[in-house]
């Protein structure tokens, strides 16, 4: 119920990504380590090594939770407790069968990362709580206020609640370190490895909060919370792209016109809508708006001029228009779209602007009428 009324968890199962899938692995992953802990069965600890492997396969976050999980045990390994060596046995198994993706991995940990996300701050592992609410700064910040005690008290009162309670935070703790120390992203989706068990640290405490029926109330408030912030939050619009395009159109865009991105993260939600027979490409390459290239992607856009594309678009459009989507606030572009509208200008003149707000660091689409 929890899990269900938390905002975290209505925005993500509305999305086409893989974090509730992550929820639905640690779920199956937190009952097979209660068997394996329990039971010598053979099929339950190559069940859990399969479940540590999915988990590997489908986030890398995965390796601070298989991390957490390892560390927990380690002191029973060193005392060669049974249950202990059997749930890193399983551990061992899961990294096995993420050994066919290890090249990959190690290349994407070299060559791509996330360029696009702010510098780690101390503070943001203590603001970790408000990635679960939806909507407001307030509405998070009630949220993890009601989170945080009830989490708290069940590691207090219930065994079981330290188990999962200390696994979730090290897990938090082992990501916010890495991150800070190597560089990466720490943000609200990627805490899919630790959401479930918070949650069911959270409902663990307010079952075990005293009285017949303070229990029920907590529950009941967390349900009527969550659903009151989630609901409206996961309800709103991630990308919509479909103003711009209706602007494309509504000024004359038409198959064989010229369209281009910058950044060239903002092709992919367009280019589904858009006709495909109009001519799309990215700053600075020139390449395909259907995905983004993240391979060596701070060094390639250091090394481009903005100037030489707005000059090399120009002459590719000949007497055709060109229409630009242009946004500023994407990191590692620091001035270059409005450099590459600069150098348009000088070719083509003033353009007329289709969609958004001069002045903004929002999505802007722009027409360069052709050369006369």
């Amino acid at each position: 119920m929890v899990l269900a009324a938390l905002p975290w968890t209505m925005r993500y199962s509305s999305e086409t990504r893989m974090y509730l899938l992550v929820v639905v692995e640690v779920l199956a992953g937190v009952l097979l380590l209660e068997r394996v802990r329990r039971d010598a069965s053979r099929v339950a600890v190559a069940a859990l090594g399969l479940v540590a492997g999915l988990l590997l396969l489908t986030h890398y976050w995965s390796l601070f939770l298989l991390a957490a999980v390892g560390l927990v045990h380690l002191p029973g390994l060193v005392r060669r407790s049974a249950p202990h060596v059997r749930v890193v046995v399983a551990l061992v198994l899961g990294g096995v069968l993420f050994l066919p993706w290890a090249p990959t991995f190690l290349f994407q940990a070299a060559h791509t990362g996330a360029p696009w996300a702010d510098p780690l701050t101390v503070s943001e592992f203590f603001r970790t709580p408000r990635y679960w609410g939806g909507g407001s700064l307030d509405a998070r910040t009630v949220l993890a206020c009601l989170l945080v005690p009830l989490a708290a008290w069940a590691v207090l009162r219930r065994p079981v609640a330290r188990l999962t309670g200390g696994i979730a935070l090290l897990t938090l703790f082992i990501a916010w370190a890495t991150v800070y120390v190597g560089g990466g992203a720490y943000t609200g989706r990627y805490t899919a490895v630790a959401v479930p068990l918070v949650c069911l640290t959270v409902a663990l405490g307010a079952l075990a909060l005293p009285g017949r029926w303070t229990p029920s109330v907590a529950l009941c408030l967390l349900i009527v919370l969550g659903t009151a912030f989630g609901v409206p939050a996961a309800g709103q619009p991630r990308v919509s792209s479909a103003g711009i395009v209706h602007a494309f159109q509504a000024a004359g865009g038409a198959p064989g016109d010229l369209m281009a991105y910058c950044p060239d993260q903002l092709g992919p939600p367009v280019w589904r809508l858009l006709d495909r027979g109009v001519e799309q490409v990215v700053y600075p390459t020139f390449g395909d708006p259907r995905r983004v290239d993240w391979v060596d992607y701070t060094a390639r856009q250091a090394a481009a001029d903005p100037e030489q594309f707005a000059s090399e678009l120009a002459a590719r459009a000949g007497s055709r228009p060109v229409f630009v989507l242009a946004a500023t606030e994407y990191r590692t572009f620091e001035g270059q779209c409005e450099r590459l509208l600069a150098g348009l200008r000088a070719e083509r003149g003033m353009p007329l602007v289709l969609f958004g707000d001069i002045g903004t660091t929002g999505q802007i689409l722009y027409r360069f009428a052709p050369t006369q």
